[in-house]
């Protein structure tokens, strides 16, 4: 079911994908949990049906939660530290990974997607559905940026999600070691002419600004040292022929989970940066987050 909702921190309404369970409409006492996806760059709130066939998956192993799946535009799902011109915006569009993206859907007042997800959005989800409206309850997920925001978002905020998934996400912003990730070039280069200066370097480096406090602040790999064991269920995989080399990020955060002692769940197998890796993937994380969620009546 796909609708829409005002936020208030974006200050525009935003397009969002809902799936409800079997059994929802007849148990009417029944208050669900709910799994936020988060979709990768370049995609809406129709990838996870459309392309990833989560209502399949979901029906496939009799889910009884509600799923959220919110657009999250090219936001990394952060609050950019960059302001965005939105009548600027609805004149030319963003003309960033998906140029021909309608206005109206792309452009916002302001580009504080964070609170966009953690305000509006849960507050809106709680107050239309029968949800089970706890920490205990809630969960969030997605794959690659996605799966960035999924993890640095149950992070920075342990009392809202009881879970969080990863697929093939950006586990590790500042990544150096082997094949680091754009991101960690962009911000700690030597001289900062030699930064990396493609479109993409360009739109993460204005999304997490000049300070590195705050690349460092939303970063999984440095967020997991403040984070107490038991206080977050974690699920992460990657393919190790990960078009973006991202499975060394992952298993450098996989590293930094066992010294913590933080128990998480963990693959790394066969798979590049595709829907056939995410298809396969995505009945093992929608099962994880429901074992460690529950309902209430």
């Amino acid at each position: 079911m796909r609708t829409s909702f005002a936020s208030a921190a974006l200050g525009v309404s935003k397009d969002v994908v809902v799936y409800l369970p079997a059994g929802y409409a007849a148990q009417p006492d029944k208050r669900w949990p709910v799994f936020y996806y988060l979709h990768g760059l370049g995609g809406n709130e129709t990838n996870w049906v459309e392309r990833m066939e989560l209502d399949k998956a979901a029906d496939g192993i009799d889910l009884a939660a509600i799923v959220v799946m919110p657009d999250g535009d090219n936001s990394f799902y952060a609050s950019s530290a960059t302001p965005l011109d939105y009548d600027a915006c609805m004149r030319d569009g963003t003309g960033l990974f998906v140029p021909n993206a309608p206005k109206k859907a792309t452009c916002v007042r302001s580009p504080s997607y964070e609170q966009y997800i953690v305000n509006d959005l849960i507050a809106w989800v709680d107050a239309t559905y029968r949800t089970n409206a706890t920490k205990q309850g809630r969960a969030i997920a997605g794959l690659s940026m996605g799966g960035f925001g999924a993890l640095q978002l149950a992070m920075r905020h342990p009392d809202l999600f009881a879970a969080t998934a990863s697929h093939s996400g950006v586990d590790a912003l500042l990544y150096l070691g082997p094949d680091p990730y754009v991101a960690g070039k962009v911000v700690l280069a030597d001289d900062p002419k030699k930064a990396p200066k493609d479109p993409f370097s360009r739109w993460i480096a204005g999304i997490f600004g000049s300070d590195i406090a705050n690349w460092r602040a939303h970063d999984p790999a440095a967020l997991v040292e403040k984070l107490a064991p038991g206080a977050l269920a974690i699920y992460l995989d990657c393919g190790t022929e990960d078009d973006f080399r991202l499975h060394n990020g992952a298993q450098y955060l996989h590293d930094l989970l066992l010294a913590k002692k933080i128990d998480h769940a963990w693959y790394l197998g066969p798979g590049r940066h595709d829907g056939a890796f995410w298809r396969a993937r995505l009945p093992l994380s929608l099962l994880f987050l429901a074992k460690h969620t529950v309902a209430a009546k």
